[in-house]
């Protein structure tokens, strides 16, 4: 039986990570529930087996990597006497087996967490989280004279880290380890002996978290997650279209208001420098966003293959640029992933790769206003250069 429930659970495992879902947003708000494991740590009784406990929350993704959380929770934390508790107790010892009486503390608390997803791209996302809160406790001690064994409110400090796996367009699992630290004998004895964070007895327990956690409202779709697409060189034998059907191509499946500016291409490939001069090759852009080329940049680079076949000691720089949309370290990768895709190409048409070497700028260098739509197209751009 133990086999099957771990052979079905490593199954779902791997389903979750190769599984793709839905695109990130870029804020969003959640709701959360669960169930909870909790269990004394660094306190002065013997942790006991017999806890249990649950949780609700509502969380606000601000952005793809942070996010504040509002957790209710209920703790049942059990635990064990040890023998002699007068210098625990501070009063008359009682007649106690060592380890044998059990007791426990029911905590119901309140806290305020801030997260931070170091991976929010991955379908398995740890996190890590900070906050803090309010817990009213009751300690029982049933059948034993215990004068501190009471209900409290107190204030805890939280820190925990968790993973969260995207199971759906809406849907994460999640599972979350907790420490939660408090100003009080949460464990129902009182020691000054050893000072916590809040100049008291440093009460201590553990939870462990596994629940579930809904999306009902989310915002714009995030880009930051964004993967390249572009052209990769295709395998020996391959044939390749002609620059007629390339053309064709393009005017067939160009959108109704977008129309291909022909007679600028032509003007480029005219006044195309002499190729023992370092020159510039414009008019190579890009969908927004991403590394794959529009229709009207595959003449421009055929005619480069052109160049570059009747000056084969000639060797290029590949500089790839993006308008200054979006973070300045997404920018400067899709910048390179632009380059590589251009090198690509000309690859694919049989320029030695070696003759190629790219680089990324980013947004770093812009030829036109990135205030306009059509100044930040032209922005998106490669440039080539003689070495």
């Amino acid at each position: 039986m133990k086999l099957k429930f771990k052979y079905s659970f490593t199954v779902l495992v791997l389903f979750i990570c190769q599984t793709s879902f839905a695109q990130l947003a870029e804020d969003s708000w959640s709701f959360g529930f669960g169930f909870s494991y909790p269990r004394f740590y660094s306190v002065d009784v013997r942790p006991a087996e017999n806890n249990y406990g649950g949780y609700i929350s509502l969380q606000r993704n601000f952005s793809e990597e942070a996010a504040l959380r509002i957790l209710g929770s209920y703790r049942h934390i059990s635990a064990k006497v040890p023998e002699a508790p007068r210098y625990l107790l501070q009063t008359t010892p009682a007649a106690l087996a060592p380890f044998t009486q059990e007791v426990y503390t029911n905590v119901i608390g309140g806290s305020l967490d801030l997260l931070y997803y170091f991976d929010p791209c991955s379908p398995v996302s740890p996190y890590m989280l900070f906050g803090a809160g309010v817990i009213h406790y009751d300690a029982v001690w049933d059948g034993i004279i215990n004068p501190f064994a009471e209900a409290k409110t107190t204030a805890a400090l939280n820190l925990g880290f968790g993973v969260e796996w995207r199971i759906g367009t809406n849907w994460n699992m999640k599972t979350e380890l907790g420490l939660h630290s408090t100003d009080g004998q949460v464990d129902g004895v009182l020691n000054n002996n050893r000072q916590g964070i809040f100049g008291s007895n440093a009460d201590q327990f553990l939870s462990v978290d596994i629940g579930f956690q809904y999306f009902f409202s989310k915002g714009e779709p995030s880009k930051y997650c964004d993967l390249y697409s572009g052209i990769t060189v295709t395998q020996p034998g391959r044939s390749y279209p002609t620059l007629e059907e390339i053309e064709d191509a393009a005017r067939r499946n160009a959108p109704k208001e977008t129309e291909i500016d022909y007679d600028r291409i032509e003007r480029i490939i005219q006044n195309y420098p002499a190729a023992d001069k370092n020159w510039i090759l414009t008019g190579v852009n890009f969908q927004f966003n991403k590394s794959s080329l529009l229709p009207e940049a595959y003449p421009i680079l055929d005619h480069a293959v052109s160049v570059l076949k009747e000056n084969p000691d000639l060797k290029v720089e590949i500089g790839g640029h993006t308008d200054n949309i979006g973070a300045e370290k997404f920018n400067q990768k899709l910048s390179l992933a632009r380059a590589e895709t251009v090198r690509d190409y000309l690859v694919s048409k049989g320029i030695n790769k070696n003759r190629l070497t790219v680089i990324g700028f980013g947004e770093s260098n812009p030829i036109s206003d990135n205030s306009t739509e059509t100044g930040r197209a032209k922005n998106r751009r490669v440039e080539f250069k003689v070495r």
